[in-house]
């Protein structure tokens, strides 16, 4: 009997007596068939002959070609058999025949297995862009980006930052800072051929980035790269963008570059304090003891020097630091303190307050000597009593455009 097994999949003990009345026999033998699990006695339908056996073979020669529907077997039936008596059966009838007689439709081949796999503490990084990010302040501005990503295999430990373009320099540089928020290095990072990575040759082969690889082999890490066409083996970091969709809900909530910036580090956060679907821990728990497996820390010196030329200044109240001949902004918050510039083999320059990424310019835009990011030159007069916010919006612009400097190598 089919209820019995629908019950038992379903989870809902029936009744005994009902099921025995029904099917006339004694309800001893339906709870003995129940308790045991055993088939179901005969409900006296067993062996009876349907209305689609008469057109078995043309059912199976249909229902062998690649994605035909049990719906356009039964209409060809139904087409082809119209004066048939008895008339061919229905539509819920024809299913059922398929199911009883094991009849498989339009079955394609096997889609590739994509099974779980795990690594050791420390053993695997794996990371990754989100590419071509769009989204607006509250004011209406727009804002185009990137997000580096980053997965440890065995916590589900992630990392990510915001990046204005996918060049190579942007890659070196949120490696090793990637390296520095963890403490350490994974013995072995994958990725798939992001174009910074690797080249792909007439003859159809790969090869690696020498600036990655030696950038690789100095911090003492494997470069590993998926096979073509299979991103699904940095699956771990795939499904860490999932989390990078929630950064929308900040869309028209977020002031400037470092409001959205500040929007990136709380879904970043957050994603590690939530229990993994997979291992039922909240990764930063687990990070706790792989991060007891990685790799010694590069000293700063080398890991610097990979990614561009590096010097230090001291911020003075002008907010302003030197760099190929010209000036360029920082945070108010920066005065005072000792930064560190890295100049990129493309002209990016990025300025860092102790670990924290604080501005970027890019050195090779046109614009006068001194230039300012418009939200640094606002919060340094936000203290001069000049009216209200929209008056010193208002006059930082006007200023900036005297100083020849508004747009001039503005980033983030």
């Amino acid at each position: 009997m089919a209820e019995l097994n629908a019950d038992r999949e379903c989870g809902v003990r029936p009744n005994f007596s009902e099921v025995a009345r029904r099917y006339g026999v004694d309800r001893h033998t339906v709870s003995k068939y129940w308790n045991g699990g055993g088939p179901s006695p005969d409900d006296g339908r067993h062996g009876r002959q349907s209305g689609f056996d008469r057109y078995r073979d043309e059912i199976e020669e249909k229902a062998a070609l690649p994605g035909v529907t049990a719906k356009g077997i039964h209409e060809l039936l139904l087409e082809r058999h119209a004066g048939d008596e008895p008339p061919v059966p229905g539509y819920n009838a024809f299913t059922s025949y398929l199911r009883g007689r094991g009849i498989a439709v339009g079955r394609a081949a096997a889609p590739d297995a994509h099974p779980r796999f795990e690594t050791a503490p420390g053993e695997q990084l794996q990371f990754d862009w989100k590419e071509d990010v769009t989204m607006h302040d509250r004011s209406g501005r727009g804002y185009r980006f990137d997000v580096y990503t980053s997965t440890l295999g065995w916590s589900r430990m992630h990392y990510f930052v915001r990046s204005p373009t996918r060049t190579r320099d942007d890659l070196l540089a949120c490696m090793a800072d990637n390296i520095r928020w963890l403490g350490g290095v994974p013995r072995q990072w994958l990725t798939d051929n992001m174009s910074a990575v690797a080249t792909l040759g007439g003859d159809g082969r790969r090869s690696r980035d020498g600036r990655v690889a030696a950038f690789a082999r100095e911090a003492g890490f494997e470069l590993a790269l998926c096979r073509p066409r299979t991103p699904q083996t940095k699956g771990k970091d795939e499904s860490a963008n999932r989390f990078l969709s929630r950064l929308r809900a900040y869309e028209g909530d977020f002031e400037g570059w470092e409001g959205l910036d500040r929007a990136i580090a709380r879904v970043c956060a957050r994603s590690n304090e939530e229990p993994n679907r997979t291992t039922g821990l909240p990764p930063e728990l687990l990070f706790r003891r792989e991060k007891e497996a990685l790799g010694p820390m590069p000293r700063e010196s080398v890991l610097s020097a990979l990614v561009g030329d590096v010097s230090w200044q001291v911020v003075p109240a002008t907010m302003l630091v030197r760099c190929a001949g010209r000036e360029f902004s920082v945070p108010r918050r920066c005065i005072g303190r000792r930064v560190r510039l890295l100049l990129e083999p493309g002209g990016r320059l990025r300025v860092y307050d102790g670990g924290e990424l604080v501005a970027t310019h890019d050195t090779a835009a046109p614009g006068g000597p001194i230039v300012y990011r418009e939200g640094d030159y606002a919060e340094a007069m936000a203290d001069k009593r000049w009216g209200g916010d929209a008056d010193i919006e208002a006059q930082a612009r006007r200023n900036l455009e005297l100083l020849g400097g508004l747009g001039g190598g503005e980033e983030s």
